[in-house]
């Protein structure tokens, strides 16, 4: 237990005849701490109240009392999984990593990256300990093949080391739609609409969920293959202001740099975000 803090009271104590004496002035205990069997003399709201045989002369006094509070140390934070695309070859870019080494400072547990590229996760041991509970986190941005059938993977597999507490693809959270939607709107001109450049999807569940996120946002969706033609020849003809839907570095804003600036992880207002509601995560 950790001693947080104290509370004080202090006032001026007087006897006024018949031997009864009063606090005249001075702060007051929280009423948990007035109630505590050994304040004898002193009653809920704090006032003094003795009771003496015999008569007295008035007198004044000074009485002090302080109280301690105490509080058990805190749960400790759950070792976190976060799923994300990765480059060839399991390759992960630099801001992917210095958002988990800053989240596992801040957490205080074990962050670990298992890129969907990668040809095997990571090994167990260096994240669980017997009897935790693993967060699962995809900071994927789509419900794409990944998240619809990648996913469901991911998870029988660590659950046969813990039980996985499996937490939505992050293109779904609220908030960071709403965070999205306020840096696209630093790129809105008057004459034209911000476009959201994304990697294709397929199937009515993929086109529900752009739909929504056009509305969220204010953006006009507009699927970008990643071949090198097309880049080649969206970097010549692109005029609209765009964002690229990427969290880090890839194919797309590696190409198209000076078009769509830089992978959402490098904004701070997103980042910054995302560090936040992943630290609020059990």
């Amino acid at each position: 237990a950790r001693r947080l803090g104290f509370l004080t009271l202090w006032g001026e104590v007087r006897t006024v005849g018949a031997g009864q004496s009063m606090l005249v002035s001075g702060a007051r205990f929280a009423e948990e701490v007035m109630t505590a069997p050994q304040l004898s003399h002193l009653n809920a709201p704090g006032e003094v109240h003795m009771v003496e045989a015999g008569d007295r002369p008035a007198t004044a006094r000074q009485a002090t009392a302080e109280g301690f509070i105490s509080m058990e140390a805190a749960t400790s934070a759950q070792p976190l999984l976060l799923v994300v695309h990765g480059r060839a070859g399991g390759q992960l870019p630099a801001e992917l990593v210095a958002l988990a080494a800053e989240l596992e400072c801040r957490r205080g547990a074990p962050v670990r990256l298992q890129a969907l590229s990668a040809a095997a996760p990571p090994a167990a041991t260096e994240l669980l300990q017997p009897g935790q509970v693993l967060g699962l986190v995809p900071l994927l941005l789509l419900p794409g093949g990944h998240v619809r059938h990648d996913l469901p993977a991911i998870v029988r597999h660590w659950s046969a080391f813990a039980r996985v507490q499996h937490w939505p693809f992050l293109g779904a959270w609220p908030r960071w739609q709403a965070a999205l939607a306020k840096e696209l709107a630093g790129l809105a001109t008057q004459d034209a609409r911000p476009l959201l450049l994304h990697h294709p999807l397929e199937g009515p569940l993929a086109a529900r969920y752009l739909t929504s996120l056009e509305r969220r946002t204010g953006a006009h969706c507009v699927a970008t293959p990643y071949s090198a033609d097309h880049l080649a020849q969206l970097k010549l003809t692109l005029a609209a202001p765009a964002l690229a839907l990427a969290l880090a570095a890839n194919r797309l804003t590696d190409q198209l740099a000076e078009q769509v600036g830089p992978p959402l992880l490098q904004r701070p207002g997103l980042r910054q975000l995302l560090l936040a509601e992943l630290e609020a995560l059990p």
